[in-house]
């Protein structure tokens, strides 16, 4: 798997669109984001770059 294709961690996610992890943490739980843990309960929390790119696009950064 290629750098471009391996999927964000939470701390990118976070980097990504200006806010905290735990604000991360909430959307996830909310399911207002596009995100996925691969895995079990205590995975980490993961999103694609295709659907960073398109909230960033949303929110016009």
């Amino acid at each position: 798997m290629s750098d471009s294709e391996r999927p964000l961690g939470i701390k990118e996610i976070a980097a990504g669109l200006g806010c905290s992890t735990r604000t991360i943490r909430r959307y996830h739980a909310a399911g207002q984001m596009p995100t996925f843990k691969i895995g079990g309960k205590t995975s980490p929390i993961k999103m694609s770059r295709v659907d960073l790119r398109r909230i960033q696009k949303k929110r016009g950064k």
